[in-house]
């Protein structure tokens, strides 16, 4: 743990600081200093928005927003915990809380779980992201809520006489998928791929694998997080499973190049019939172009969303989002505090901001709101957490998800550069080897 630390700090000493706003003068409105990441088209103004009747019930207490770039947003993060210039309140990615929190920067929150509802009414994948694992505290509480879905082309299916139902079980999507292919469709002049994915110029890598390997029965960690259980076989399945539909010429080879914001861009477009992807391309499809949506495409007009398809050993998606934590150095504690409260457990703010973001919420009784409750495609997302998995809240997460990611780069590599129409399971089990040694090493210094 020492070493994690002393990583951390050394990233701190060469990053310049955002300061907080000194602390107001005794009995006058407090100014609290929040830092967010742009999770919407408009970040500043949305989160405004959502704030707005906080702000008019609560004209003591003033929040200045900072919008930090996700690419910037861990090293300025990981910089204001090692040291006492901080904001008030920031936004966490679900994955960073573990190794964030155990810096020691972080309020813990546990003696104010009963005022945030308990843990019971959180979305239960996110709520696990809350603290680390077995510490007993409460060092973020989820906000919104980021999971994925399968989204096909309901035009296409009714051209090959398919139907949901024929993307239930990994076998089912397959042979589906190999049917698009097969019949090489042109509709309004573009021919139709059977599927979009990014390879490894995503910054998805690692969370695109994920549910494929848990669907099979594997994991990343074992069950006492302890040691490695990247190599087992059934990750192996999952991973190859995924990657070999590159392999058989079910994706465009140029898509490997690609990152998720692209490849939506051409699922939007008309260009393949099915693509994974998170509540906020439901958002795009139901926006107009004039605010940089793509309501008028030939996509949002024959749309559907499903879940991901069963594998040997369940159906699982990816649950990540954004928590909200409160650093221990805030001068105003317990004005922050309201804030946090507000923002993930009130119904209109989460409602408000949701419809702003694309993004789910992170308290289960929004989902009963009709937004989400009567669009069809927003309700597969309020099922799809019900089998939501996170990672692991643990202390070395945000060093091994990077380590993971360059790991299933070098994996993307081998399908790009190699003739083969599979690719040898040995192969990949080579890299999975691989990955299991430098996980170990990273596991053991975070003990």
């Amino acid at each position: 743990m020492r070493k994690i630390l002393a990583f951390f700090c050394l990233a701190a000493l060469s990053l310049s600081l955002i300061s907080c706003a000194p602390a107001s003068k005794e009995g006058g409105p407090v100014t609290l200093n929040m830092w967010v990441m742009p999770n919407s088209l408009e970040p500043l103004k949305d989160i405004e928005e959502a704030l707005k009747p906080f702000e008019e019930s609560n004209p003591n207490i003033k929040i200045k927003i900072t919008v930090v770039d996700w690419g910037a947003a861990w090293s300025k993060i990981t910089t204001a915990a090692t040291s006492r210039d901080v904001p008030d309140i920031a936004q966490l990615g679900s994955t960073w809380v573990g190794s964030i929190s155990s810096m020691g920067a972080l309020l813990d929150l546990k003696d104010k779980e009963l005022e945030l509802g308990g843990a019971d009414s959180f979305v239960p994948a996110a709520w696990k992201t809350s603290g680390v694992a077995d510490s007993g505290q409460i060092t973020a509480v989820p906000w919104i809520v980021d999971a994925r879905a399968l989204f096909y082309r309901t035009d296409v299916f009714k051209k090959l006489n398919l139907s949901s139902k024929d993307l239930e079980t990994w076998d089912g999507f397959k042979n589906t998928l190999k049917k698009i292919k097969e019949a090489k469709l042109t509709i309004e002049g573009l021919e139709i791929f059977p599927l979009g994915m990014p390879g490894k110029n995503d910054w998805n890598v690692v969370h695109n694998l994920s549910p494929w390997i848990w669907s099979a029965g594997g994991d990343y960690l074992a069950k006492d997080n302890k040691s490695s259980a990247v190599s087992s076989t059934q990750a192996l399945d999952g991973v190859s499973f995924y990657i070999n539909l590159a392999k058989e010429g079910l994706v465009p080879s140029e898509y490997l190049e690609l990152n998720t914001a692209q490849v939506s861009s051409n699922f939007n477009n008309g260009s393949v019939a099915m693509m994974f992807d998170g509540p906020y391309e439901v958002r795009t499809l139901t926006t107009p172009p004039a605010q940089g949506g793509a309501s008028e495409s030939i996509t949002a007009r024959n749309y559907a969303v499903v879940p991901y398809p069963k594998g040997p050993k369940g159906k699982y998606t990816f649950v990540g989002g954004s928590n909200l934590a409160i650093f221990k150095y805030s001068k105003h504690k317990e004005e922050a505090f309201k804030v946090v409260k507000y923002l993930t457990t009130d119904t209109n703010a989460q409602l408000t901001y949701c419809k702003a973001s694309g993004f789910l919420p992170a308290k289960l009784s929004v989902f009963n709101e009709p937004f989400f409750s009567v669009d069809p495609a927003r309700r597969v997302f309020k099922e799809a957490i019900k089998y939501g998995k996170s990672y692991p809240c643990v202390s070395f997460w945000g060093i091994l998800e990077p380590m993971l990611t360059r790991r299933f780069g070098i994996l993307w590599d081998y399908v790009t550069g190699s003739k083969d129409t599979v690719l040898d399971k040995n192969e990949i089990a080579k890299q999975l080897d691989l990955a299991k040694k430098e996980m170990e090493i990273i596991i053991q210094q975070g003990k």
